[in-house]
C-alpha cells in the first residue's frame, strides 16, 4: 500500500476524533491538553513513526507510545490536582488516537479506521451511555455477565463436532434394552454441542438486543415502537400483551393491529438474519417472499398508524434479558426438536418434518428456522424441504396470533388481523411460487 495513502487517513481519523473532542470540550467549556488540531499531530505522529519502524528502527513507535502516554499522564494529574477533574477521556483518546495512527501505515488499515469509529462513537454518546448506565438495575447487569460467560467463555471450548445417541454413554445400554436398533441410534448423529450453544447465544443475544433497546427507547412511545422493538425480543409476547390491551379498550383498534403487525414484520426479518447466518443457500429461495411479507407488514403498519384514533400508552412488559436457566432450556428444546425432526424424516420421510414444523411453530418459528439450517448443513434434508419447514412454522406461529387476538382480545381486532394476514401470506406465497 502507498505509505502516503496511510498518512492521509490517519490525518483523516485524527480530525474526526478531534472534531470530536474539540465540540465537547467548546461545549462544557474546558480546556484540555488536546483538541482538533493537535489529535491531527498525535494520529500523524503514529503514522509516521509506524513508516519509518517498518523500514529503519523498530523502536521509534515504542519511543513515540511511551512519549504520548507520559504526556496524558501528566496532563490528567495536572487537571486531578489543579482543576479538580476526574475525567481522563481526551488522555485516553489521545493515546488509543497514536496507536491508531501506527496502524494506519504498518498494516492494519481497516482496523484502524473501524477502530477510529468506534472511538469516536463512545465519545459522542457520553450522555446516552451514562443515561443507560444509570437505569441498569442488577439483576440485568448479571444478565449481561451471565451473556457473555455462554458467549464468550463457554462456547469456544464445546466440541464442533455431530454426535449420535450411540456416542452418549450409558445412553445407548438404555436405548439399546428397549430393543431400539443400533441403525436407527446411529444415524440420530444431530447432536452438535457447540452448534446447539451457538443457536442458544444467536436467540438470547436477538433477544438481548431487543431488551436493551426497550429499556433505552422505553415501551411508553407508541404502539409502532413496540411492535417495533418488542417484535425484535418475541412478536408473541407483543401479540399476547396487545391483545389483553385491547379487551380493555374495545373502542379503539388501529393502534393494536399497528403493534402486532409491526411486530410480525419484524419476525419475518429476523428469520432472515437467522438463516442468512446459518445457511445463506436455503435463504435464495426465501428471501424473496419474506421480504414482500415483511414490506406487506411494514406497509400496513404506516396505514394503521396514520388513521386518527385515541392513543394510549401501554406498558409493554418483558422478562430478564438473560438468564441462565432459560436459556438451557432453549438449548434443550432445540435439541429436542433436531432429534425429534430426524426421527420423524428417519420414519417417515419429508411429511414427518412437515408435521414437526407445524407443531413446533404453534409455539416458535425461531427453533424450526434453527432446527432446519442445521440439518441442511448436515446434509440431512434438501434446501427445498427445509425452506417448506420454515414456511409452515412461520404460518403456523402467525395463525397462532390471531388466534390470542379473538380469545384474549377483540373479535374486531381478530377479524382485521385475519384477513391482513391472510392478505399477507397469500402475495407471499404467491411469489414464493410464481419466482
Amino acid at each position: 500500500m502507498n505509505p502516503l495513502i496511510g498518512l492521509v487517513i490517519a490525518i483523516l481519523l485524527g480530525a474526526l476524533i478531534g472534531l470530536q473532542r474539540e465540540y465537547t470540550q467548546q461545549k462544557e467549556h474546558l480546556k484540555k491538553f488536546a483538541g482538533f488540531r493537535t489529535f491531527i499531530l498525535i494520529t500523524l505522529l503514529g503514522a509516521v513513526l509506524g513508516y519509518l519502524s517498518s523500514s529503519i528502527i523498530s523502536w521509534f513507535v515504542l519511543a513515540g507510545f511511551f512519549g504520548i502516554l507520559l504526556l496524558s499522564v501528566v496532563s490528567s494529574v495536572f487537571d486531578r490536582l489543579k482543576l479538580g477533574m476526574s475525567s481522563a477521556t481526551t488522555e485516553i483518546s489521545a493515546v488509543l488516537s497514536y496507536i491508531v495512527g501506527a496502524m494506519c501505515t504498518t498494516g492494519y488499515l481497516e482496523i484502524a479506521v473501524v477502530l477510529a469509529i468506534l472511538i469516536t462513537a463512545f465519545l459522542t454518546f457520553k450522555e446516552n451511555l451514562h443515561s443507560f448506565a444509570k437505569k441498569i438495575e442488577q439483576r440485568e447487569l448479571i444478565a449481561v455477565i451471565q451473556f457473555s460467560l455462554i458467549s464468550f467463555v463457554i462456547l469456544p471450548f464445546l466440541p464442533n463436532k455431530n454426535y449420535s445417541l450411540t456416542d452418549i454413554p450409558g445412553v445407548y445400554g438404555i436405548l439399546s434394552s428397549l430393543r431400539i436398533g443400533e441403525n436407527l441410534l446411529s444415524n440420530l448423529d444431530v447432536f452438535n454441542f457447540y452448534y446447539i450453544w451457538l443457536m442458544v447465544v444467536l436467540i438470547a443475544g436477538i433477544g438481548f438486543l431487543g431488551y436493551i433497546l426497550v429499556k433505552l427507547v422505553g415501551s411508553k412511545r407508541g404502539y409502532g415502537l413496540v411492535g417495533l422493538v418488542g417484535g425484535l425480543v418475541s412478536s408473541t409476547a407483543v401479540a399476547l400483551s396487545i391483545a389483553g390491551e385491547s379487551r380493555k379498550n374495545k373502542k379503539i383498534n388501529s393502534p393494536f393491529v399497528l403493534a402486532i403487525v409491526t411486530a410480525v414484520g419484524m419476525m419475518f426479518l429476523r428469520i432472515i438474519f437467522i438463516i442468512a447466518i446459518l445457511s445463506p443457500i436455503i435463504l435464495e429461495s426465501l428471501l424473496l417472499p419474506l421480504i414482500t411479507m415483511g414490506i406487506m407488514c411494514f406497509v400496513i403498519a404506516f396505514f394503521f398508524s396514520k388513521k386518527r384514533e385515541k392513543k394510549m400508552n401501554i406498558n409493554l412488559k418483558l422478562k430478564q434479558p438473560f438468564a441462565l436457566w432459560p436459556a438451557l432450556k432453549f438449548g434443550l428444546l432445540f435439541a429436542l426438536i433436531l432429534l425429534i425432526a430426524r426421527i420423524a424424516q428417519i420414519s417417515f420421510g419429508d411429511t414427518g418434518l412437515y408435521l414437526t414444523s407445524f407443531l413446533s411453530g404453534l409455539a416458535d418459528a425461531d427453533v424450526i428456522a434453527l432446527t432446519m439450517s442445521g440439518l441442511f448443513k448436515t446434509g440431512s434434508i434438501t434446501s427445498l424441504v427445509a425452506s417448506t419447514c420454515i414456511l409452515i412454522a412461520i404460518t403456523t406461529n402467525t395463525i397462532i396470533k390471531i388466534g390470542f387476538a379473538y380469545a384474549l382480545g377483540t373479535k374486531k381486532l381478530g377479524n382485521t388481523l385475519l384477513w391482513i394476514f391472510s392478505l399477507i401470506f397469500l402475495v407471499g406465497f404467491a411469489v414464493l411460487f410464481i419466482f
